[in-house]
């Protein structure tokens, strides 16, 4: 609703300093002791404690909170470096949403619906006259129209983040056009599941190895204050690795989303590799 963009959804995702994060958990901990209290908890997914060094990472903290008693469980995701952005890009409005940009990069998922929202924020970008709108529209035709009326300068500065930008002139039919943006999907959705699988089988057998603890449960009904320090002791003591993606992680999962993006469409390897982000670009 902030964009202007509707989709149903449960979860809100919020971006944190990792420096900040015991600022965090001592603001919900206030409201745990507040009469009415909230409840607060960590939730049944994958997820690591919210940590700094975690978060910073490329973990992401997964929380359910009941503000009030019967009231809805409100799912919050916490990141404190957001997939797909790069260093130093996080930036918000004042009201503290994030730019559409940025909201842009992270919606970059193998899922379906969060396609049309990429779209639906390139549209909010152009009619703001941001230029970035180019790095984000998935319609052939607007595309085109959008990069022929920028400035040269303005699109070499675009052209290091989204290479199809530089196949727009040498492809004059818009369907043809409109299968490199469906390649390009493609590609981007191949590299975030290889990014995603490592952190998730790190964290499976994680679990694997703390389910063999006596008495075990998780979540459990404690308030979040014990079940944060029992994630943390767990973390510790049945190794849950803090970075998962190291610079030649980064390159394994890029080069083996490539592949796959090449197998799925059944096009060339050259023209796949000619459209590709930057590994720095999708995994920074």
């Amino acid at each position: 609703m902030a964009y202007g963009l509707q989709q149903n959804t449960k979860d809100s995702d919020w971006i944190i300093e990792p420096a900040d994060l015991p600022k965090l958990r001592a603001l919900l901990l206030e409201h745990e002791r507040r009469v009415p209290p909230w409840r607060i908890s960590y939730r049944h997914i994958f997820g690591a404690p919210l940590v700094e060094e975690y978060l910073a990472a490329g973990w992401t903290s997964h929380l359910a909170i009941w503000p009030s008693a019967g009231g809805p469980e409100e799912h919050v995701d916490i990141f404190g470096a957001p997939p797909r952005v790069l260093p130093g890009a996080v930036a918000a409005d004042e009201m503290g949403f994030a730019e559409p940009d940025l909201v842009a990069w992270m919606k970059r998922t193998d899922r379906d619906k969060d396609w049309p929202i990429i779209d639906g924020l390139a549209r909010i970008l152009e009619g703001a006259q941001m230029p970035e709108a180019a790095l984000h529209m998935q319609q052939a035709a607007a595309l085109r129209s959008l990069w022929r009326a920028l400035p040269t300068a303005v699109q070499n500065t675009l052209l290091p983040h989204r290479p199809l930008l530089a196949m727009i002139e040498s492809v004059s039919d818009d369907d043809m056009l409109q299968g490199l943006i469906r390649l390009e999907r493609t590609i981007w959705e191949t590299v975030n599941q290889e990014r995603y699988r490592r952190y998730q089988h790190e964290w499976k057998e994680f679990y694997r190895r703390w389910k063999k603890e006596d008495f075990w449960e998780w979540p459990t009904p404690e308030p979040f204050s014990r079940q944060h320090e029992r994630l943390v002791r767990a973390a510790k003591t049945y190794d849950l690795p803090v970075v998962i993606l190291d610079e030649a992680a980064k390159e394994a999962a890029w080069t083996r989303g490539i592949e796959r993006a090449t197998l799925i469409s059944g096009r060339p390897s050259a023209t796949v590799l000619a459209l590709a982000p930057s590994r720095g670009r999708m995994l920074p």
